[in-house]
């Protein structure tokens, strides 16, 4: 189960943190404030479980899966979510 939880941990936190990244890069100080709140959030999760770990090697190899799907998916789900916001921002609700 601490593997469960290790890999939801890593995968929100680098999920999150590629999503600040583009956000900071847009100067969306809201949306920041927000996130940021998620990344302490997930890496506090993170440093339970991973604290905890019976087997380093595997916490590793899970951690590095789960990152590299965080950091992925942040990728395609800003490509969704940005000309939304714009529209939604721009008052012309989610829908493209």
């Amino acid at each position: 189960m601490d593997l469960v939880w290790l890999f939801i941990a890593t995968a929100a936190n680098v999920f999150l943190l590629g999503l600040q990244s583009q956000f900071v890069r847009d100067q969306r100080f809201a949306m920041c404030f927000m996130i940021s709140w998620g990344i302490t959030g997930a890496q506090f999760t993170f440093t339970r479980v991973v604290s905890g770990a019976d087997d380093p090697a595997m916490a590793f190899w899970v951690s590095g899966w789960a990152g590299a799907i965080g950091i992925c998916s942040s990728i395609y789900f800003y490509r969704w979510f940005h000309p939304r916001y714009q529209n939604w921002q721009a008052g012309k609700g989610w829908c493209k």
